[in-house]
C-alpha cells in the first residue's frame, strides 16, 4: 500500500510533532481536532516547530552542527544534506499541514490514521469506537499511546 494521506488525531505536544515530522517527510497531513479550543492550542505548536525545524536545518549547515551529537538525522542524512532543500520543505511542511475540526474532511481518505490522544482509556475506545464506520477500508490504524495495549482496542476500530 502506498501512504500518502495521513491523518494525526490530537494536537497535543506528541501529536504536534508527528504531524510536523510527517509533513516535513512529504505527506498528506491532517490533524484532528475536537474543538476549536484545541485549534487554538495545537496552532501555536505547529508555529512553534517550524521555527524550531528552521533554527536546527540553519545550524546544520555549521561546522559546530555537524558533529554527531547535534546532527539532526530525522531532517537530512548527513551525506546529502542541502539547506535550501530542508528549508524549502520545513515551508512547505508547515503551509500544507492542516488542521480539521470534521470528521469526514479528516478521514474520508486516510491511509494512515495516528492516535495521539490523551492516555485515557475511555477517551481511546470513544474516538475508536465513533471513528471505525468512517474510516475506509484501506486505512491503517496505529496509536502512540506509551502506557496503554494497543491491543486492548482492536475491538473497537475492527482493524
Amino acid at each position: 500500500m502506498d501512504i500518502k494521506n495521513v491523518v494525526v488525531a490530537g494536537g497535543g505536544v506528541l501529536g504536534s510533532q508527528i504531524a510536523f515530522q510527517a509533513a516535513y517527510c512529504g505527506f498528506n497531513v491532517t490533524v484532528w481536532l475536537r474543538s476549536e479550543d484545541s485549534i487554538t492550542r495545537t496552532q501555536p505548536k505547529i508555529d512553534h516547530l517550524k521555527e524550531v525545524y528552521l533554527e536546527t536545518i540553519r545550524n546544520m549547515a555549521t561546522p559546530e552542527g555537524q558533529t554527531p551529537q547535534t546532527w539532526a538525522r530525522g531532517i537530512a542524512d548527513f551525506e546529502t544534506f542541502d539547506m535550501e532543500t530542508c528549508l524549502a520543505k520545513a515551508e512547505a511542511a508547515y503551509k500544507n499541514l492542516k488542521l480539521e475540526l470534521d470528521w469526514g474532511k479528516a478521514f474520508a481518505d486516510a491511509d494512515l490514521v495516528i492516535e495521539s490522544l490523551a492516555e485515557n482509556a475511555e477517551e481511546k475506545i470513544a474516538f475508536y469506537k465513533k471513528l471505525a464506520p468512517v474510516l475506509p477500508e484501506k486505512t491503517i490504524v496505529v496509536t502512540n499511546s506509551s502506557t496503554l495495549l494497543p491491543s486492548k482496542f482492536v475491538k473497537y476500530i475492527g482493524r
